[in-house]
C-alpha cells in the first residue's frame, strides 16, 4: 500500500491517468487499475489483469477486486481506470461494460463507491461516466493529453520515470551478459552440485550453506566470485534448502535453521562438509556456520510454526512475539540484487530456483505483475517448477500475500516511493 508523502494536486481526468503509470512504474496494458480514496486523498492502488470483453465471470472478478481493496480500512471510495485493448469507438458498445457495472456494484457493497471511471484505449481515453457526445466528443481525448498533463510533468521533474513493462525489465535483468563468467560458474559448479543435492539438509552442512549466503549478503555490492556463485546456485537445487533460505531472507539464518529443525527437515551429517573454494581459506568456512546453540524451546516452537506461514506470504505468521509480524524488508530488499546477479550468472537449470525466489519476494511485496514475470521466466527455464507454478496459480485467482494486505506488515517501499500493489486475476 502506498501513501502519499508529497502532495500533487490532481484536478482532471488526464492528471489522474498520468498518475497511474508513475505509481505503477510502467504504462499498464490490458489492465484494470483501482485506486482507493479517503475524501480527496488517493490511497492504495491495485492493478488486475483485464478479463475478456463482457466476461461471463464479471461478477466474480468484481467481487474479488472489491474484497482486495476493502483491506484498506481507511478508504471510503475508489476510482477505476480500464486500460483496454482497443479504442471505444461505438457509443453503444463500451468495451468491458459488464465488468465496469459489476465493479460499481461490488465496490458499493464493501463501502467503496466508485466516484469516477475512465476507459483508456490504444489511442484515446474518455470518461466511463459520460456518454454525451456533446460533452465528451467521440472517440475521446488523445492519449497524448495524458503525457502532456501537469501531473506527468511534475512527476518527471521529481525524477520519476515510466519504464518498460515488468517482463521486459526482468528479461534484461536476468540475461547473461558476461558469458566468460557464466562459463566459469558452470565449471566451478560441477564440484558442488552432486554433493549439495545429496547432503544439503545435513544439519551442519545446511548451517554452512546459510553462512555462505549470509556472507554474500553482508558483502554486497561486492559480488561473489565464480566459486561462491556456483556454490550458492548449487545449494538451491534441494527445494527444502531453497525454502529454508527464503525464510532466512525474511527473518534470519538462525530462525530459518530453527524452523527447518522443528519441522523435521534436517538429518545427521554423514560426510565432510562442502564449502566454497577460496572462502575464508576453504575449510575455515565451517567456522562461519550459523548455529542453533542454546535455542529456547519457545523460540524453536515459534520458528517451526512460522516456517510454512512465511513461505505462504505471512499467513498467520506470529513470529516470536504476540502479534502478526512483518518480514525483515531491508533484508529482502538487499537480497534482490544478489539474486539477480546469480540469475544473470547462469543459463543452466540452476537459474530456475533463483527466479522462483525473486518472484516470491515480489509476491510478498504485493507486486503481482513483477512476481508473475519471474514465475513465467522460471517456467520458461524449467517447465513445471512446482513452487513457481503454485504461486502463479494463486496470482491467477487474485490471491495477494497477507503481508501486502496488512498496512502493519506491508512492504514500506509503498510509502517510500515504491510501486502500487498488484494482483493478477
Amino acid at each position: 500500500m502506498r501513501k502519499q508523502v508529497d502532495k500533487i494536486r490532481v484536478s482532471a481526468g488526464e492528471d489522474l491517468l498520468a498518475f497511474i503509470p508513475h505509481i505503477m512504474g510502467y504504462w499498464p496494458r490490458d489492465s484494470i487499475v483501482c485506486i482507493g480514496m479517503n475524501g480527496k486523498l488517493l490511497r492504495a492502488t491495485m492493478r488486475l489483469d483485464l478479463p475478456p470483453n463482457d466476461s461471463a465471470e464479471a461478477a466474480h472478478f468484481a467481487k474479488l477486486a472489491a474484497s482486495q481493496m476493502a483491506c484498506d480500512h481507511e478508504a471510503n471510495g475508489c476510482l477505476i481506470a480500464i486500460f483496454g485493448r482497443e479504442d471505444w469507438l461505438d457509443p453503444a458498445q463500451c468495451p468491458q461494460a459488464r465488468v465496469y457495472r459489476q465493479l460499481r456494484k461490488a465496490f458499493d457493497k464493501v463501502g467503496l463507491p466508485v466516484r469516477d471511471g475512465w476507459y483508456v484505449g490504444t489511442e484515446h481515453w474518455r470518461s466511463l461516466e459520460c456518454g454525451d457526445g456533446l460533452c465528451c466528443p467521440w472517440p475521446g481525448k488523445d492519449n497524448a493529453s495524458i503525457r502532456e498533463s501537469f501531473v506527468n510533468a511534475e512527476f518527471i521533474f521529481r525524477g520519476s520515470m515510466v519504464r518498460e513493462s515488468p517482463r521486459e525489465q526482468i528479461a534484461a535483468q536476468i540475461a547473461v551478459h558476461d558469458t566468460d563468467f557464466a562459463q566459469a560458474v558452470q565449471t566451478a559448479g560441477e564440484k558442488y552440485q552432486g554433493v549439495l543435492a545429496r547432503s544439503g539438509l545435513a544439519a551442519r552442512q545446511l548451517a554452512v550453506t546459510l553462512g555462505a549466503w549470509e556472507h554474500s549478503l553482508c558483502l554486497w555490492p561486492v559480488t561473489p566470485d565464480q566459486h561462491l556463485s556456483a556454490y550458492l546456485l548449487a545449494s538451491l537445487q534441494d527445494v527444502s534448502v531453497r525454502d529454508t533460505l527464503m525464510v532466512a531472507l525474511a527473518t534470519s539464518c538462525e530462525y530459518a535453521l530453527a524452523g527447518a529443525a522443528a519441522n523435521g527437515l534436517l538429518h545427521a551429517d554423514a560426510g565432510p562438509l562442502m564449502v566454497p573454494a577460496n572462502w575464508y581459506g576453504g575449510n575455515q568456512a565451517a567456522d562461519q556456520q550459523v548455529t542453533m546453540d542454546h535455542v529456547p524451546a519457545d523460540l524453536l516452537h515459534a520458528a517451526g510454526r512460522d516456517f510454512g506461514n512465511i513461505l505462504m506470504g505471512g499467513a498467520d505468521c506470529q513470529g516470536a512475539g504476540d502479534g502478526n509480524v512483518a518480514p525483515n524488508w531491508p533484508r529482502l530488499d538487499g537480497a534482490e540484487p544478489l539474486m539477480k546477479f546469480l540469475a544473470a550468472s547462469t543459463e543452466g537449470a540452476d537459474k530456475a530456483p533463483v527466479l522462483c525466489v525473486l518472484g516470491w519476494i515480489q509476491w510478498c511485496k504485493g507486486r503481482g505483475t513483477w512476481a508473475g514475470g519471474y514465475f513465467a521466466a522460471c517456467e520458461a527455464q524449467q517447465p513445471g517448477y512446482k513452487l513457481a507454478s503454485m504461486l502463479d496459480q494463486l496470482l491467477s485467482v487474485g490471491y495477494i500475500a497477507e503481508y501486502a494486505k496488512n498496512p502493519q506488515t506491508a512492504w514500506p517501499g509503498y510509502e517510500d516511493g515504491g510501486e502500487a500493489r498488484e494482483a493478477a486475476a
